[in-house]
């Protein structure tokens, strides 16, 4: 909360300068937030998140091979979590030692069976599928499609665009990118309309509504997956 951890990290030239290395702390660090938070950035601008403060571990989806030899040493239990715990803050989730959990350990979280005094924080293409195709991410996506499509039904579809883009990053979509966010939605729209059956899949409904929900499904989960969503700014 310090003023200094609160500077903006843009750079003027004369910065750059005089202090490359920002070992003044003229300006604030641009980082990817730690794991934990990627995953409660995607259920906070959802509205998914339960925010209960304290209480046991819960178990939020993951594969089943993960527990079985030769994946872990032995079988283990894991039964997914339902209702609002499936959606409690990731610091709340379960780690076996043996078996990390794979969205937290994609973006960088230590493993239980080491200490650890500073985390790593890469950028690979992995976080990217995690955030596209993991089941609790398109969850995500299918709840703000459901707000956006609510709000275009109020409103309109540049409407929705704008309210989406601000739960995730907290700004307005300039012109450039409501161009191309619209784009995108129409070209879904089009398609879903004459692939109904992938449409009901891909929003998990089965409805007249599917084409355009699976439509901002898309919309959600290519704003949901902006680095600039995940990344301090």
């Amino acid at each position: 909360m310090s003023s200094t951890y609160q500077q903006d990290s843009s750079l003027t030239p004369q910065q750059f300068a005089d202090d490359p290395q920002n070992r003044m702390l003229a300006r604030g660090p641009r980082v990817r937030v730690p794991a934990e938070m990627v995953r409660d950035i995607a259920l906070a601008a959802s509205g998914l998140l339960n925010p209960k403060v304290g209480g046991p571990p819960v178990f939020p989806p993951a594969p089943d091979f993960l527990f079985k030899p030769p994946s872990s040493y032995g079988p283990k239990t894991w039964a997914t979590s339902d209702g609002a715990d499936r959606y409690r803050r990731a610091l709340y989730t379960f780690r076996f030692r043996s078996v990390p959990y794979p969205v937290l350990e994609a973006f960088d979280a230590p493993n239980g069976d080491v200490s650890c005094i500073r985390r790593s924080a890469s950028n690979t293409p992995l976080q990217a599928l995690v955030m596209l195709n993991e089941p609790m991410f398109l969850e995500c996506a299918r709840e703000l499609a459901k707000h956006a499509n609510d709000y275009t039904a109020a409103h309109n579809d540049d409407e929705a665009i704008r309210n989406v883009f601000a739960a995730c990053t907290s700004r307005f979509p300039n012109s450039d990118e409501r161009s191309v966010l619209s784009e995108l939605l129409s070209e879904q729209r089009a398609r879903f309309g004459n692939e109904l059956d992938t449409a009901k899949k891909l929003a998990a409904i089965d409805s007249d509504q599917a084409s355009d929900l699976a439509a901002w499904t898309v919309v959600c989960r290519v704003i949901l997956n902006l680095d600039e969503t995940i990344t301090k700014p």
